[in-house]
């Protein structure tokens, strides 16, 4: 009934919105060329600004050395009074002049006039300061270096200079090459980068595409491999181990489903049939009340067994302490005493213990007694013995045994032997099964053989002691 004014309206599940990370818009390969070809052009560049600045003072140094050699000779000769021919050297600016400023005697490739200093007038020092080398950016001359040495006692200086019109012309030139090569080797090695980039990626493209196309119903494909034995090759060996892994896994529970299903059908359907004729039973009620309980019991620890597969599968292992086996086995054996008409020989249980899951190792100890239960005819045994940094767990009775060719398969899910393994009807094939499990997560072994004292069959479970795995955890055998 709907009340008036008021129409109902479907509920619409609210919509739950899930914080995403921002992407970047640009791919993995543009990114890396874009870092290494900044960081390599700005490497470049500072390489190419300290080329030159080194080249410029290694010109300016070579051009102060030679100033230096013809200094010191004409000083030789002008402090001999002999004022030496200055214009026999075109290529060099030569002048004396005197601590004011006037120009005594000049080059003919100093000032035409002879009477401008080429470091001007007056001079900015004393005779006594000692030589010393400048350069000068001259109105006439251009760019000079100049070396001044006081002549003596005269109260003159002799200047002499080279024009550095040539070294900034080498230095322009470098300068131009490089601003074409720094560009250019820049351009190369983005190119190389983005070439080589992709070839690498793309292993990684092809096993992305691959998982993509991988589906939860089939899992049978794998990425390729490069074969490299690179980090690309070890990454895609990584991927097909795991999806070997996941292969496997999902094989296990389609196998498990199936197997279950086929399992519950003959309990289910015998509850069923149970439920259907109770009201035929007549004087029998009880006894048929009897059956079914003890059908719906058979299903009880059909699935109990069927959860403890799962739980196996589903998880890696649990937490692990100190294990007393020989007291686990003692209290098995003790159970068993008060309610099944068998004789149970426990002479051999010595102390051993292992690190384990106390829980997991005590369904180990009743799975196997359950299953020599169940085939022993008088008696069964247990044993336990310390040996070699194994602990030995012995369970055997004097059934009928096992053939050699069914020992293998007697640890599978589900299996069965003949009718003379397989008396009670309560046995789902799976008891054996979760002790190979539980076996191998505590990364022990089983066997089965024949017992050399009662003749039938004989268990033997062998855990390393200390089986803990990181961290107090039990896991899977590596």
């Amino acid at each position: 009934m709907t009340t008036p004014g008021f129409p109902l309206r479907p509920r619409v599940p609210p919509t739950i919105a899930t914080a995403r990370p921002t992407r970047s818009r640009l791919h993995i390969r543009t990114r890396i060329t874009l870092v290494a070809t900044v960081a390599v052009g700005l490497v470049l560049v500072l390489t190419a600004v300290g080329l030159v600045a080194v080249m410029r003072i290694g010109l300016v140094r070579e051009l102060d050395r030679r100033l230096v050699v013809e200094s010191d000779i004409l000083e030789a000769t002008t402090v001999r009074r002999a004022l030496p021919e200055l214009a026999r050297r075109p290529d060099l600016i030569v002048q004396v002049v005197s601590t004011e400023g006037s120009v005594v005697a000049s080059s003919s490739g100093a000032d035409p006039t002879g009477e401008r200093s080429i470091v001007g007038q007056p001079l900015p020092w004393s005779p006594t300061s000692g030589a010393r080398t400048l350069s000068i950016d001259d109105p006439d001359l251009g760019e000079i270096r100049v070396r001044a040495t006081p002549i003596g006692d005269q109260g003159r200086w002799l200047l002499v200079a080279r024009s550095e019109a040539q070294l900034q012309q080498s230095i322009r030139a470098v300068r131009g090459a490089l601003l074409v090569l720094v560009p250019l080797i820049t351009g190369v090695l983005a190119l190389v980068v983005w070439l080589g980039v992709g070839r690498a990626l793309r292993p990684i493209e092809a096993m992305r595409s691959t998982v993509s196309g991988i589906s939860d119903r089939d899992l049978t494909r794998r990425v390729p491999e490069p074969g490299t034995g690179d980090e690309v090759d070890r990454l895609a060996v990584t991927m097909n181990d795991m999806l070997a892994r996941l292969d496997a896994a999902s094989q296990r529970e389609r196998q498990l489903v199936a197997d279950a299903s086929h399992e519950l059908r003959s309990p289910l359907a015998s509850v069923r049939a149970l439920v259907e004729t109770r009201s035929l039973a007549g004087d029998d009620i009880e006894a048929h009340d009897a059956a079914t309980m003890a059908a719906i019991l058979r299903l009880q620890s059909l699935v109990e067994q069927l959860l403890e597969l799962a739980s196996q599968d589903s998880t890696a292992g649990g937490t692990a302490s100190a294990v007393d086996l020989d007291d686990l086995v003692l209290g098995q054996a003790d159970l068993l005493r008060r309610t099944i008409d068998l004789a149970i020989d426990t002479s051999d249980v010595s102390g051993g213990q292992v690190t384990g899951s106390p829980d997991a190792l005590r369904r180990l100890v009743e799975n196997l007694a359950s299953n020599a239960v169940r085939h022993a005819r008088t008696t069964m045994r247990f044993a336990v013995r310390e040996a070699g940094g194994f602990v030995e767990l012995v369970v055997g009775d004097d059934g009928p045994g096992i053939a050699p060719a069914d020992r293998a398969r007697v640890f599978e899910r589900f299996t069965r032997l003949d009718e003379a393994r397989t008396v009670d009807e309560a046995g789902a094939g799976l008891g054996l099964a979760i002790v190979a499990g539980i076996v191998d997560r505590h990364h022990g072994t089983v066997m089965v053989g024949t017992d050399p004292v009662l003749g039938g069959a004989e268990f033997v479970v062998r855990l390393p002691v200390g089986a803990a795995g990181p961290a107090g955890q039990i896991g899977p055998t590596v």
